[in-house]
């Protein structure tokens, strides 16, 4: 999944909107959290020992960033089709480079079967648009979520140009239609989709966990929340006393619901259809992560002076190259070396951690910065747009 760029505002953002280093910096957090979900390959069961606690749902929190992100960063730069195109463009190369030498990385040390379908499918970014787990976790099992991101950046453009009130109708329209099909389709007396198999992620069909999971037209359900955050922010900001007060209590609050968040989505395994429980195990907490976007956008208090310092913006920054080498490096580590067996369960995650933060530093140096700045060079965008509070909203001709 891409880790949505938070740092983007800092490069792309209009003059006269702050820089929102708070977001920068939760990004590691969230990029650290499925890292340690992933490190059971090494049969480290971080949920269990914390509580129960989803590590992997942190990926609904970067779709509710990155549409916050995008809004914040690309309101009122949408005057025409060249600067729909260049967006596009932009965000393309944001991705793909990277993207594809983790795959290129994965086919040389890992036993990955190749197909023509999963080797075009995985080329194009287009892995996740035939929702199921053989197609999307192909080669690098991460890179699913960064097709659903393409999925976002070809509907932004055509949604930021409407009015605000129109902004938030396709919003409620959306999430409403999301929420009203999985509604319906759990509620059927049996599972709509074929079982899966013994192993789910070799599947090439359809299952209900890989449609709720997979297809992006569901999750842009949380990429419209952050979208509509912005539109929040732009008109409404806590006052500078309140606001670390606001913080402190959005994290007490994640951290109370996260601990029970288990516990509800067995609940609905037990009483609900596969597609409800695997729905809510992905993206129930979104509604927090929403808030939370919100009350860390603003940049005033003492946790934003703590979440300014200036390597864990670095590690914000770094966070995507993190995100998209650490699984393989994980997979190298436990089925190729099988370092759990050689060493203590200790060494094996500080071993992955370490090489995993390596090699992502020298990506985001390599190949991620500079295929940015070269997109933005050859593609760029016009950087007149107004401050937040009057922006007018062109439709391209």
């Amino acid at each position: 999944m891409e880790i949505p760029t938070a740092n983007d505002v800092n490069s792309t953002a209009a003059p006269g909107r702050p820089q929102l280093h708070n977001l920068t910096a939760l990004r590691a957090f969230a990029a650290l959290s499925i890292f340690v979900h992933h490190l059971r390959e090494f049969g480290i069961d971080a949920s269990r020992s914390i509580g129960g606690v989803d590590l992997g749902c942190a990926v609904s929190f970067f779709f509710v960033l990155s549409g916050f992100v995008l809004s914040y960063s690309f309101t009122g730069r949408f005057h025409d089709w060249r600067s729909v195109r260049n967006f596009i463009v932009q965000r393309f190369f944001r991705l793909w480079p990277v993207h594809m030498l983790c795959c290129f990385f994965a086919v040389m040390t890992l036993p990955v079967p190749t197909r023509l379908l999963t080797a075009y499918l995985t080329t194009t970014l287009l892995s996740s648009w035939i929702p199921t787990y053989g197609t999307a976790y192909a080669y690098n099992g991460v890179s699913w979520s960064i097709s659903v991101e393409l999925f976002f950046y070809l509907l932004l453009p055509f949604i930021l140009i409407l009015r605000p009130n129109q902004i938030m109708l396709v919003i409620c329209g959306w999430t409403l239609a999301v929420l009203g099909l999985l509604a319906f389709m759990s509620v059927l007396p049996g599972p709509v989709f074929p079982p899966p198999s013994n192993w789910p992620w070799q599947d090439f069909y359809v299952t209900d966990a890989s449609f709720v999971q997979l297809f992006p037209p569901l999750r842009m359900m949380e990429f419209l929340a952050g979208v509509a955050v912005c539109q929040l922010f732009r008109r409404r900001r806590i006052p500078d006393g309140w606001v670390a007060s606001c913080q402190i209590a959005a994290i007490a609050c994640l951290a109370l619901y996260a601990s029970a968040h288990a516990e509800i989505t067995q609940f609905f395994s037990s009483h609900a259809s596969i597609m409800a429980s695997s729905a809510f195990r992905e993206y129930g907490m979104y509604p927090l992560f929403t808030a939370m976007v919100y009350v860390f956008a603003h940049q005033s208090g003492i946790v934003t002076r703590i979440l300014s310092w200036r390597f864990l913006t670095f590690c914000g920054e770094i966070s995507f190259a993190f995100y998209m080498v650490h699984q393989i490096i994980i997979y190298n580590l436990a089925f190729v070396f099988e370092i759990h067996r050689h060493h203590s369960l200790m060494v094996a995650a500080i071993s992955a951690a370490i090489l995993s933060l390596g090699f992502s530093i020298i990506l985001h140096r390599t190949v991620e910065k500079p295929s940015i700045d070269w997109a933005k060079r050859r593609f760029p965008m016009s950087r007149q747009a107004p401050s937040l509070g009057k922006l007018p909203l062109v439709a391209p001709a």
